[in-house]
């Protein structure tokens, strides 16, 4: 039964997170869209962009850098980009928490060795690797000196991927285990 309760607790705490990420995300897209669009409500606001979404700020007291730009200086389609990439990124978590709540419910049903399952972790490396790319690259928007690319290798994105390939195909080979020992029965 111990099993069952750690698995049901995750399950839990994915459901939560994924709930809580659709909030935030909601309003984070809402917020940064209303910043964009009407940027002379807030005319000391300014962009902070190293290229790095952790480090992606808005702030009025900055010193004034070749990162930091006033935010109504921003061409329209570098707040595109911006825009575009933070929900892209959001969108793609969602979606991996998602399929961590399907494995883990079909788990909890104990049908685990499911086709299913190797298909969400499947799933689960190409969002990964697409996050990756998106992370990899990114434009920034750098005021008077024009705008330049940034290129990063977040490595955990494919390690991510690389683990869950790795296991969609253990339950790939479950499955079939599974699969045999029905027929032998």
């Amino acid at each position: 039964m111990k099993r069952n309760k750690i698995i049901q607790n995750t399950l839990i705490l994915n459901r939560i997170t994924f709930w809580l990420l659709v909030v935030v995300l909601t309003g984070v897209t809402f917020g940064v869209g209303y910043l964009f669009t009407f940027p002379e409500s807030y005319p000391n606001l300014r962009i902070l962009n190293d290229g790095n979404p952790s480090t992606f700020n808005l702030c009025t007291e900055c010193d004034f850098t070749p990162k930091s730009i006033l935010l109504s200086e921003i061409v329209l389609g570098m707040k595109f980009w911006i825009l575009l990439r933070l929900s892209i990124m959001g969108l793609l978590t969602i979606l991996i928490i998602h399929f961590t709540i399907e494995i883990l419910r079909s788990v909890r049903d104990l049908k685990t060795f499911h086709n299913q399952n190797t298909l969400h972790f499947r799933r689960i490396a190409t969002s990964a690797l697409v996050l990756f790319l998106i992370n990899t690259f990114n434009f920034i928007d750098e005021g008077q000196y024009g705008i330049g690319l940034e290129i990063d290798f977040p490595l955990h994105w494919v390690i991510i991927a690389l683990f869950s390939l790795s296991l969609g195909e253990v339950f790939k080979e479950g499955q079939q285990l599974q699969e045999d020992k029905d027929a032998v029965i």
